[in-house]
């Protein structure tokens, strides 16, 4: 885990995958799969903002027009333009486990499609993150998991896809929500020697 520091002295937190799944080990009660958990997935594995969390209703789980997985609509995402009052509509892709997961919550809770799935406020949220960063700290011994916020795993998320996957960044882009490829840089950290490594391994034998 890496810190960078903010203007406003608050920090930036670049995770690797396997430091975000330990948190999202963390999250909730211990219970399988909690609304906690989930809330970090969406975040974590669909690159929502947190305000797009609140948002999402199991009928915007769409399968994709091949058969091969399944799309999250994100019917009202921030908008950057300032074109549209309504927020900017896009799809984002959704793991299958991903999708089991709110499925058998939303039945288990009777929660009809059109109800959100996450039906608490944003402080909630950031507080669910914050949670689960103490319980994550204290169970590795990591200090670092004590500054994140619910942004960092938006930033894990494409971070995960842009360096450590190599997913096209136009892909990435439609994903996340993105207009413009300069906004997406503040997501890529540097890669490590390990991502050099891998990707030049026999180029220049």
């Amino acid at each position: 885990m890496r810190l960078e520091r903010k203007a406003d002295g608050s920090f930036k937190v670049w995770m690797s995958r396997a430091e975000y799944l330990t948190l999202v080990k963390h999250a909730g009660d211990g219970g399988p799969h909690p609304i906690e958990e989930i809330a970090l997935r969406l975040m974590g594995c669909c690159g929502l903002r947190i305000s797009e969390t609140l948002d999402v209703c199991y009928q915007d789980v769409k399968r994709m027009s091949d058969g091969s997985g399944y799309k999250l609509r994100v019917k009202h995402g921030k908008d950057t333009t300032g074109e549209s009052d309504d927020g900017k509509f896009r799809e984002t892709w959704l793991p299958d486990s991903l999708e089991r997961i709110l499925y058998r919550y939303a039945r288990e809770q009777g929660l009809k499609d059109s109800e959100p799935l996450i039906n608490v406020t944003r402080r909630t949220v950031a507080n669910w993150v914050t949670y689960a960063a103490e319980d994550a700290s204290e169970a590795t011994g990591d200090e670092d998991y004590l500054e994140l916020s619910s942004h960092d795993l938006r930033r894990q998320w494409a971070q995960y896809l842009l360096v450590e996957q190599s997913i096209n960044p136009r892909v990435v882009m439609s994903l996340g929500g993105w207009n413009e490829y300069s906004s997406i840089e503040p997501y890529l950290n540097e890669p490590t020697d390990k991502h050099v490594a891998d990707e030049m391994a026999g180029l220049f034998d």
